[in-house]
């Protein structure tokens, strides 16, 4: 996995960049400049038109904290979630243009990764009722209601869409406990609530499935799950090649060559170096990568002396880390550890 430029977090994509535009949307709407927003989240217009791409975690928790300040709406997730309209992705478009309700939430179960990455979808059809449920692969932290809160708004308006009409029968648990005083933001969706449950459920009565959607298209349907499909596999590799960069990271001491990597991952060399080269890089650019943002991290945070550093770094000759540091950051490291100790100053 990518490490930041301090070296010391992992990156993981978390949150597909259509949603990030749907809460700068309202955000603006409530008279908060967006660019503020942005270049304190350390985001830029440009990350959030490439539809492939999604927002890290970490960058995306500084966005929420930013965005929730910014706007002093402790409900702003739920309030973006319900703006975040079905056409802004193509698995929106697929989920409305199904044949049934059915078919929709079963499509937005098996796709959902694609909006949050972070959260694993599962939707069970019983005799009475449908449950879809939520729950977090990792940590959400800070951001853990602002998450849930999103799905809630985005799951609302998604049903809404399909049906053509407010979806008075959904049932909501949520996994965090009751608001004090008056703040129950929840409730503006929904009537049915509870609190303090193990994770997001959102019920239907099973007998909704069946209902025809208002706007089932079965081309438009159709190209959508194509371009769904396509985007996962695209994701895919990206999670390989970070899978790659963490197991790297690992044992970068050791300095494997990728063979021995691939034997930790259970892969084949071929197959590693196959998968790196659909992804667009090779295994010495993650190598060179991963070196280069350690190596300025032990140079501002310790005060390990250069032959250590090389040896940290899998260098078995300090000359060698000295010459490909300079064609890094065209300085040696010396004048680099010095800088940064003046910077600080």
């Amino acid at each position: 996995m990518k490490t930041s430029s301090t070296g010391d977090e992992i990156s993981i994509p978390f949150a597909h960049p259509a949603f990030v535009r749907t809460v700068l949307d309202y955000l603006g709407s409530r008279g908060v400049q967006p660019s503020a927003v942005l270049e304190r989240a350390g985001l830029a217009w440009q990350d959030l038109h490439d539809g492939q791409r999604m927002v890290d975690f970490t960058v995306f928790r500084r966005f929420v904290s930013h965005a929730i300040e910014c706007s002093g709406d402790r409900a702003l997730g739920l309030l973006a979630g319900a703006m975040f309209q079905p056409y802004h992705t193509p698995l929106g478009i697929a989920a409305v243009t199904s044949d049934t309700l059915g078919q929709a939430l079963q499509f937005v179960a098996r796709h959902a990764k694609l909006i949050f990455g972070g959260m694993e979808y599962q939707l069970e059809n019983g005799p009475k009722w449908s449950t879809f449920k939520v729950k977090p692969i990792r940590p959400l932290c800070e951001t853990h209601i602002f998450v849930i809160q999103s799905i809630l708004g985005a799951y609302y308006r998604l049903l809404e869409a399909v049906l053509g009409r407010p979806v008075d029968e959904l049932a909501v648990g949520l996994p965090y406990p009751r608001p004090d005083g008056e703040d129950e933001s929840s409730l503006r969706y929904v009537r049915t609530v509870t609190f303090d449950q193990e994770y997001l459920t959102l019920q239907l009565p099973a007998k909704l499935l069946d209902e025809p959607s208002r706007s089932a298209d079965p081309q438009a349907f159709f190209e959508a799950a194509q371009t769904c499909q396509r985007m996962e596999s695209e994701q895919k590799r990206g999670e390989f090649v970070q899978r790659v960069r963490q197991a790297l990271q690992e044992r970068m001491t050791d300095n494997p060559d990728a063979s021995e990597l691939a034997a930790d991952l259970g892969v084949s060399s071929r197959t590693l170096v196959r998968r790196l080269v659909e992804a667009g890089v090779t295994y010495s650019d993650i190598k060179d990568d991963l070196r280069k943002s350690h190596a300025a991290w032990y140079l501002k945070h310790t005060e390990l002396s250069m032959e250590s550093i090389a040896s940290q770094l899998g260098y078995t000759d300090p000359t060698s880390f000295g010459r490909k540091f300079k064609d890094w950051y065209r300085m040696t490291p010396s004048t680099m550890r010095r800088e940064l100790r003046a910077g600080a100053n």
